[in-house]
C-alpha cells in the first residue's frame, strides 16, 4: 500500500484542520488562442470618390496600384496558399479556420459554399520536397459562412453593392501543431457561380507572399497586383498544449 504524507495545520483558536495531499498537482489548462488578423479589411463607411456605404456596412476597397476585387479559389480550377507561423515553445491544437469570399451578384445570408478543402504543409508547397503533414483534396471541411457587412469595391467605383464579403468556418479536426512555420493551400466550391477570395491592401510592414496554384497544368503562380505582392485574411482559433 503507497504510503501518503499529509500536511496538516491546526488552527489553536478554532480547531479546524486543515490538510493537504502531497499527490495533489496543479494540471496546466489548454488555452484559448485566435491567430491572424483581418484589419485593414474594412477601409471605413467613405470611399476614396466619397461614396457612402449602406447603413451598417462598410466598404473593403482597393486601392491604387492594386486593381483586382479578388481571386480564384475554385478547386476545380486554382488553388490558394497563404503560410502562418506557430511561435516557438507553442503548441498548438487547431479546431478552425476562417476564411473570407465573396462571389459576384449574390447577397444572401450566408454564401452559397458547398465544400472547401486544404492541406497543410510544413514549408512552401510549391517548392520541391515540401511535406504534407495534415488534410486532403477529398474531405470536405467546410462547416458555415455569415456576413462580414463589408461590401469590395475598387477605388473610384460606382457600382457598389455587388460584391458583399463572407467569412467562412472551416472544421480542422484533430490538428495539432508544433512551432515552426506552415503552409496552407485551400481550395472551394459554390453550388452556382464562381466566388473569389478578396486580397489585403498591400503592406509594406508584413512579407506578402500568397500563390495560387493552377490545377490544370499543375504550376504555381506567385500572386501579385498592381506590382504588388498580396496576402489574404485568414484566422485560426483553438488552445495552446501545454509543453
Amino acid at each position: 500500500m503507497k504510503s501518503r504524507l499529509f500536511l496538516c495545520l491546526m488552527s489553536i483558536a478554532t480547531l479546524v484542520v486543515s490538510c493537504k495531499n502531497d499527490d495533489d498537482e496543479v494540471v496546466p489548462q489548454p488555452e484559448a488562442f485566435t491567430y491572424g488578423t483581418v484589419t485593414g479589411m474594412s477601409t471605413g463607411s467613405t470611399s476614396v470618390a466619397g461614396n457612402s456605404s449602406p447603413a451598417g456596412y462598410s466598404w473593403s476597397e482597393v486601392k491604387t496600384p492594386q486593381s483586382t476585387w479578388g481571386l480564384n479559389g475554385t478547386i476545380t480550377d486554382r488553388m490558394l496558399a497563404e503560410d502562418f507561423q506557430i511561435p516557438a515553445g507553442e503548441k498548438w491544437s487547431i479546431q478552425n479556420f476562417y476564411f473570407y469570399a465573396y462571389q459576384t451578384g449574390f447577397s444572401g445570408a450566408s454564401l452559397p459554399v458547398s465544400e472547401f478543402y486544404f492541406e497543410i504543409y510544413s514549408s512552401d508547397p510549391s517548392v520541391a520536397g515540401a511535406v504534407k503533414v495534415y488534410g486532403d483534396i477529398t474531405t470536405n471541411r467546410y462547416a458555415s459562412s455569415e456576413e462580414t457587412k463589408w461590401y469590395r469595391i475598387l477605388q473610384g467605383q460606382t457600382d457598389n453593392t455587388t460584391r458583399k464579403i463572407y467569412k467562412m468556418k472551416i472544421n480542422a479536426p484533430d490538428l495539432n501543431l508544433t512551432s515552426g512555420t506552415y503552409w496552407i493551400k485551400w481550395g472551394s466550391k459554390t453550388s452556382t457561380g464562381t466566388h473569389f477570395y478578396p486580397q489585403f491592401p498591400h503592406n509594406a510592414n508584413v512579407v506578402n507572399n500568397a500563390q495560387q496554384f493552377v490545377v490544370l497544368n499543375s504550376t504555381w503562380v506567385n500572386l501579385d497586383d498592381g506590382g504588388q505582392r498580396v496576402s489574404f485574411p485568414f484566422e485560426i482559433s483553438g488552445t495552446k498544449l501545454p509543453n
